[in-house]
C-alpha cells in the first residue's frame, strides 16, 4: 500500500463543502495508502450528524491508528498532507463533543484520537516527511488547544459518573497528558513574545519559529502501547452483517451468470444454420 512505485487513480467521492473548490481535474495517481488516508479524511469531514455516528468514527480512526502503526515500524515516510487529516479529526471530534452525548462510545473515540495523535508527537520523527510536518503539528494543536481542553473537561465529567466509567477517563486523561503538555509549554512563550513585539496574533510561521526555538524544554510522558492495534474482528458484531452481504454477492453474481447463459444460448439459436427443406 505505502510503495510509491506503485500508485493508481481512485476517484472518492467528495461532498460539496462552501470552503472547497470543486476538483475538476479527477483523481491523480496516488499510493493506495494516501488514498486510504484520503478516504478516512473525507468520511470525518462529511459525516457530522447530529444522530452521530461512533461506532463508525470508531472504525475510522482504528484504520489510521494502524496505518501509523505500520509507518513507525517500517519507518515509512509518506508525502501525504497530514494537516488536513489532523483538522478532520480535530473538526470531527469538536462537533461529537459539543452535542453533550453520554454514549460510552464517545469516551473510546477519544481515547483512540488521543492515540493518535501521540503517535505523531512521540514517534512523528521516524515517519513524518520532514521536520517542518512536526512543527506543523504542533501548531495545530495550539491552534486548536480550545478542543482538547473540552475533551479534558468530558473525561473529568465522566470519571465522577461512577466506576463504569472511571477507568476509560482516565486512560483518556493519560492520553491527553502531552498534548496539554505541549499547549502548556508554548502558549506562555507565545504570549509573551506578541507582548515584547506588540503583536495581537503571531501568524503561523512566527509560532513555528517559537516552537523551534522552545523544544529543548519541553518534558513529555513516554506513553506505552501507542504502536500496538487491536485487530479488527467482525464477531460477534457484524457477522451477520457479512453473511447477507455474502450470500446477497452470489445470488446476484448467480442470476447475472444465469442471464448471460440464457443470452448466448438465444444468440447462437438465431444465428445458427437453417435445416435445408426437402
Amino acid at each position: 500500500m505505502h510503495d510509491e512505485n506503485q500508485v493508481f487513480p481512485v476517484f472518492i467521492y467528495k461532498t460539496k463543502l462552501h470552503h472547497r473548490k470543486e476538483d475538476r481535474k479527477g483523481p491523480t495517481a496516488m499510493s493506495l495508502a494516501y488514498t486510504l488516508l484520503d478516504l478516512m479524511s473525507e468520511f470525518l469531514m462529511t459525516n457530522l450528524t447530529k444522530n452521530f455516528p461512533f461506532d463508525l468514527y470508531s472504525k475510522c480512526y482504528r484504520v489510521i491508528h494502524r496505518v501509523l502503526c505500520y509507518q513507525k515500524k517500517c519507518r515509512v515516510r509518506l508525502n501525504y498532507p497530514w494537516s488536513s487529516l489532523w483538522n478532520s479529526i480535530i473538526v470531527a471530534v469538536r462537533w461529537s463533543n459539543s452535542l453533550g452525548t453520554d454514549d460510552p462510545e464517545m469516551i473510546s473515540n477519544y481515547i483512540q484520537v488521543g492515540r493518535i495523535f501521540n503517535m505523531f508527537v512521540m514517534y512523528g520523527d521516524t515517519f513524518l516527511p520532514n521536520p517542518g510536518s512536526y512543527d506543523q503539528l504542533y501548531y495545530e494543536l495550539l491552534r486548536q488547544h480550545s478542543v482538547f481542553d473540552s475533551l479534558n473537561e468530558t473525561a473529568l465529567r465522566f470519571s465522577n459518573k461512577g466506576s463504569a466509567h472511571k477507568d476509560c477517563s482516565k486512560e483518556l486523561l493519560s492520553n491527553l497528558h502531552n498534548i496539554r503538555a505541549i499547549v502548556n509549554h508554548f502558549s506562555p512563550k507565545i504570549e509573551a513574545w506578541s507582548t515584547a513585539n506588540r503583536i495581537s496574533t503571531p501568524a503561523p510561521e512566527e509560532v513555528m519559529d517559537i516552537v523551534r526555538s522552545n523544544y529543548d524544554t519541553l518534558t513529555l510522558k513516554l506513553q506505552d502501547g501507542l504502536d500496538h492495534f487491536e485487530r479488527y474482528s467482525e464477531v460477534p458484531k457484524e457477522q451477520q452483517f457479512y453473511t447477507n452481504l455474502v450470500r446477497r454477492i452470489c445470488k446476484e453474481k448467480q442470476e447475472s451468470t444465469t442471464v448471460q447463459i440464457d443470452a448466448k444460448s438465444y444468440h447462437k439459436f438465431t444465428t445458427s444454420t437453417p435445416l435445408s427443406q426437402e
